[in-house]
């Protein structure tokens, strides 16, 4: 059971990851300012780094805890088959 949970876990984890990426994209550079100085201009491409990782890397590890998941679905089905 600790397989299904490990992958779920996984899951989990990417999906939050990628909703409070996305969160924090709103928050911090949803609106860019008009006539930035360099400091501000600095810390958006500091906070759009951060936000693309994140919406990167969120469903990066999504996909592999449901991948994890259908071969641990498929293994067992196969088993029982057998």
């Amino acid at each position: 059971m600790s397989k299904w949970f490990a992958a779920s876990s996984i899951a989990v984890v990417g999906c939050l990851i990628a909703i409070l990426s996305f969160g924090y994209g709103v928050i911090t550079v949803g609106v860019p300012y008009p006539d930035p100085t360099p400091a501000q201009a600095a810390a958006g491409e500091f906070n759009l780094a951060i936000t693309k990782w994140g919406m990167g890397g969120g469903p990066s590890l999504l996909l592999v805890g449901v991948a994890v998941l259908v071969v641990l679905a498929a293994a067992r089905l196969l088993h029982r088959l057998a």
